[in-house]
């Protein structure tokens, strides 16, 4: 009888600690969701960056059989958000929304209470917003070449703008000018939104976006110079690497969906598989198109490549900034 204690106890004991140490975690994975799932973006509700999280959510609440309960918590290059998530538990019900930048440059800028970096699970990239500079429709400038020699004939005269001072369009501003020879001087705009009403009212020349120009320049409001990127988001308009700045493209700056540090690979991979469903979903491709997003879809390897060559310009901008 004592014997069979002592073996009764032994598999109790050793069942335990097969359910602490992976066992619970592929019962919970495979129960996964049960309940609402959270997600907090952190950016202003009606913007292209909600809109286009709007569309994702109701494709994965079909496919998850969950809701999908959206949270504003907008500012600080969505680090605010980003926080609600790396202070959270691991466990699938609370995601966030930030953009790459959120990783690469936001901390260059911010003191944060964590490290979007190492402190997040980035689970997947679905699209990324288009990236130029923009003038207002009826600019005398018809195209980047003209702004150019515009701004060299006239030292300390041009203005534009950027939103962060640390933002990578900022930055290559700021480099551009370097290589070129100009003396102008970048105005930090609060917002997208800031942004362009300085344009548009005149205050400085262009815009260096990434992304709030779209709206006005399908309302024939606003045209781009230059696209950023390393393709061309716009018709007619040139790269940055096809007006002559070789290495300089920004490889896309996406929307990333996250979650806290420590996920169980078993839930991480339910999520992504449910996201790149979701990203065939009809109407979630109708919304990416009509914002002129490009579609990403990125996840492990792939997604941890471009967030390091996003780093990798922006600490190159950065320290030709300080010299």
């Amino acid at each position: 009888m004592f014997k069979q204690r002592i073996v009764r106890n032994c598999v109790f004991w050793v069942s335990l600690l097969v359910f602490l140490t992976g066992g619970g975690a592929m019962a919970h994975a495979d129960n996964f969701p049960s309940k609402p799932i959270k997600i907090y973006f952190g950016y202003k509700a009606g913007g292209s960056a909600h809109t286009s999280l709007q569309a994702m959510a109701r494709a994965l609440e079909t496919i998850l059989d969950t809701p999908i309960v959206l949270i504003e918590k907008s500012g600080a290059g969505a680090t605010i958000a980003g926080g609600h998530v790396a202070h959270a538990k691991p466990d699938g019900y609370t995601l966030g929304l930030i953009k790459s930048t959120t990783i690469t440059t936001a901390p260059h800028e911010l003191e944060l209470s964590y490290s979007p970096a190492d402190d997040l699970t980035h689970l997947f990239a679905y699209a990324g917003p288009p990236s130029a500079f923009t003038v207002k429709a009826d600019a005398q400038w018809k195209t980047w070449q003209e702004f150019i020699a515009y701004a060299k004939a006239a030292p300390g005269q041009v203005s534009w703008t950027a939103t962060a001072v640390t933002g990578t369009q900022f930055l290559l501003m700021q480099y551009i000018g370097k290589l070129e020879g100009i003396d102008w001087h970048g105005v930090p705009a609060k917002g997208g939104s800031e942004a362009m009403k300085l344009v548009l009212g005149g205050q400085v020349a262009g815009y260096a976006s990434s992304g709030s120009h779209v709206s006005h320049i399908n309302s024939g409001s606003a045209r781009a110079l230059l696209d950023f990127g390393t393709k061309s988001s716009l018709p007619g308009t040139p790269t940055i690497e096809e007006v002559g700045y070789k290495g300089l493209a920004i490889k896309g700056e996406p929307y990333i969906i996250v979650a806290p540090k420590g996920l169980p690979k078993e839930i991480s991979e339910k999520l992504i598989t449910a996201m790149l469903k979701a990203t065939q979903a009809p109407e979630y491709m109708n919304v990416i198109k009509k914002l002129n997003m490009q579609p990403m879809n990125l996840y492990g390897e792939d997604l941890e490549k471009t967030l390091s060559e996003g780093s990798g310009l922006v600490n190159m901008l950065l320290a030709s900034a300080k010299k």
